[in-house]
């Protein structure tokens, strides 16, 4: 989970040889590297009661050549679990998301926004999608031999309820905590610690703890360093807390 921004990355080897004479020549012809990347604003799109139903993400062309690029958004069914899957697009008015448009030109050092609307009101249930922006292959301009790396990037969409009810169930029994979802609404776990007898929470000596992404329904469990009480930041939505479970 790229803290829910994912990275994709391809590498394309482009040769303007036959394959015998890549083979034999391949270090003694100059070499080339180039790299299409992008930059997104956004990694993580929320869509909350009382809000907009739209939202732009800005894709910046930081590099010396045009950055062409295919946008597909996908709906996640059953997230979270070992069911998930994703299914493509068809008919936004259908999956409730639109994102337009669905391909990009952009000039060396240029930007541009790509919009997302939600079609429908939001539900009694969260909706989860992911967006993908994959560069697309372009022809090396020299005649040599080179290598161009390819950069994509998932975009987390998440549709809360319309009446979100978030209900995080914690046990802690010696040295482990389980989690539950309970609720009608996705609970980040962004990051734990937990310190030994004495320690004060900024010593050295406390431990960090790894976060989760619970939807509803997910279940997940940690070993813990000590039989000791524990902090965790918790995100619901863009509101942010810090919890201790005893």
């Amino acid at each position: 989970m790229l803290t829910q921004l994912q990275k994709l990355t391809s590498l394309k080897i482009i040769s303007f040889l036959p394959l015998s004479m890549w083979l034999c020549f391949l270090f003694a012809l100059p070499y080339s590297s180039l790299s299409a990347n992008m930059v997104l604003s956004e990694a993580i799109i929320h869509f909350e009661p009382g809000k907009p139903l739209r939202k732009d993400i800005e894709v910046e062309n930081p590099s010396s050549e045009n950055l062409y690029i295919e946008i597909t958004p996908t709906v996640v069914e059953q997230p979270g679990t070992e069911s998930e899957k994703r299914v493509s697009i068809t008919d936004p008015r259908e999956s409730g998301l639109l994102v337009t448009p669905n391909k990009l030109v952009i000039p060396p050092g240029g930007r541009k926004l790509v919009r997302l609307v939600s079609l429908l009101p939001l539900g009694e249930k969260e909706r989860v999608y992911r967006v993908t922006f994959k560069p697309v292959v372009g022809d090396l301009e020299a005649e040599q031999i080179g290598v161009k790396i390819l950069v994509g990037y998932e975009v987390l969409v998440l549709m809360q309820p319309a009446t979100p009810e978030p209900n995080l169930i914690a046990t802690h029994t010696g040295t482990s905590l389980a989690f539950e979802n309970k609720g009608n609404t996705n609970v980040l776990l962004r990051e734990g610690k937990q310190c030994p007898d004495g320690a004060a929470k900024d010593s050295e000596d406390c431990k960090r703890l790894n976060g989760k992404r619970l939807y509803p329904g997910n279940s997940w469990s940690i070993d813990l360093p000590f039989n000791k009480a524990v902090d965790y930041q918790m995100s619901i939505g863009t509101k942010n807390s810090v919890k201790t479970y005893k």
